[in-house]
């Protein structure tokens, strides 16, 4: 595996025991909503990743699972290493407390981890919307962290000093900003894989995976850099139908599923072997390419397909998925690492082709070869005829056609047009988008 997590920039951890408000923290130093927030204590259960710029400089900042030191067992467990793992790579912690509860036993038991791990910490006194909270702040002075930084990370009240204090504990980096990777995310059904594939190709468990559906419930952002190329993985929470039984909590994290996709470059729509595609996973992939992304099958757990030849899957892909020929399918399995290759490099083919340029002259030649071969039919006592064509856009591609009636193109003819210049071409996974304008022969 020649995959490994990448972090050019400082890395300050979100930390603390659970529900004082640290992915609220974590939105509001992003300036977007990337962290689920719920009141049920442990919604937070992975490490999740984003970049902040303050006063011409950046760094990675990372939010966390409640915190609650001492033997636990089971998923607290699993929660406990991703909010250690971040500890332990992270520059600067920033160390979360209630000042409206005032100290808590955890707290203490928190700040003691943090000192033996040798960290600089800063201690965040968080929803000190009342000025007269500011009076319990001599309780926390027994932590040992100075000064205090009583803020309201609800209506970012104190953000801009401690942005301030962030900066001056952390080494200097580039000012500049770096082009951006490729995003990927990963989408499926609860349990198909999604997690234990993402840790795959990080080479490490950068989100908790349980054999109990819903573990994941933010889209959890790693970077990584695949055999010398950068490609950000975004992991999202289980794609289900929407139904009157569904939870708060579950609503919002299928709504940041929605969000992750839209951000994303491409979309990996992971199916598990041998069952075939559900409507929530043609409804996402629709979704994916209707919003102009590139977009891949991978059919996971393959290991456990059984006699299931993969001819026969790509049978049953065409059936159901009728509208998505042109995916590359890639089977694979994400716990043995079978199939990993040719799946990112599939990633890395279809972000290519996505952001290409064709030249105009290829453009009119494959076309104007594709309606010498096949002429539209006629409508309205007329043929659809292009005069012209050239590509005015890339991510995706959009291609601006100069026609006689834009009204007689007929969806079939679209189609076939599409598939002539994605056999030209080369725009597997890609979905190709087409402007006509009415100009006289």
């Amino acid at each position: 595996m020649s995959s490994t997590s990448i972090s050019p920039l400082p890395l300050v951890a979100v930390v603390g025991r659970p529900n004082v408000g640290k992915s609220t923290l974590f939105n509001r130093l992003l300036g977007r909503r990337i962290a689920v927030v719920h009141s049920e204590a442990g919604t937070t259960r992975d490490r999740i990743y984003g970049e902040v710029h303050w006063d011409r400089r950046s760094f990675q900042l990372v939010d966390t699972g409640g915190l609650i030191p001492g033997g636990t067992e089971g998923l607290e467990e699993k929660i406990a290493g991703q909010v250690g793992a971040a500890v332990n790579e992270a520059d600067l912690c920033l160390l979360v407390a209630d000042i409206v509860e005032g100290l808590h036993p955890l707290d203490e038991e928190v700040a003691r981890v943090l000192r033996r791990g040798g960290k600089k910490v800063l201690l965040v006194l968080n929803k000190a919307d009342n000025p007269d909270l500011e009076l319990g702040e001599g309780d926390f002075a027994k932590l040992g962290f100075s000064p205090l930084f009583p803020i309201s990370a609800l209506h970012g009240l104190g953000v801009n000093d401690l942005l301030d204090a962030i900066l001056d504990r952390l080494p200097r980096a580039a000012a500049a900003r770096r082009p951006r990777p490729p995003a990927l995310a990963v989408v499926g059904r609860p349990n198909v894989g999604k997690s234990t594939l993402v840790n795959r190709l990080a080479g490490s468990d950068r989100v908790v995976v349980d054999d109990r559906p819903g573990t994941t419930r933010d889209a959890v952002d790693t970077p990584i850099l695949w055999r010398g190329r950068e490609v950000l993985l975004i992991d999202t929470a289980g794609l289900q139908r929407r139904s009157r039984g569904q939870s708060p909590l579950d609503f919002y994290s299928l709504h940041r599923t929605r969000k992750g996709v839209e951000r994303a470059d491409l979309v990996l729509l992971l199916l598990e072997a041998p069952g075939p595609p559900t409507r929530a996973d043609a409804n996402f992939i629709k979704m994916a390419l209707e919003n102009g992304k590139g977009c891949i099958l991978g059919v996971n757990k393959w290991d456990l397909a059984g006699d299931l030849a993969r001819r026969e899957y790509r049978a049953i892909l065409r059936r159901q998925l009728p509208f998505a020929g042109f995916l590359p399918v890639v089977f694979l399995s994400g716990l043995t690492g079978a199939g990993v290759r040719p799946l990112m490099e599939n990633v890395f083919r279809v972000a290519a082709r996505r952001a290409a340029r064709v030249s105009t002259g290829v453009l009119n030649r494959v076309l104007g070869q594709a309606q010498e071969k096949v002429p539209a039919r006629r409508r309205k006592h007329s043929s659809f005829r292009i005069f012209y064509a050239v590509q005015v856009r890339t991510a995706p591609p959009l291609i601006r056609l100069f026609v006689n009636d834009p009204e007689l193109l007929s969806d079939n003819y679209r189609k076939y047009m599409e598939k002539k210049l994605r056999a030209a071409c080369g725009f597997e996974g890609v979905p190709i988008r087409f402007e006509l304008k009415r100009r006289r022969e």
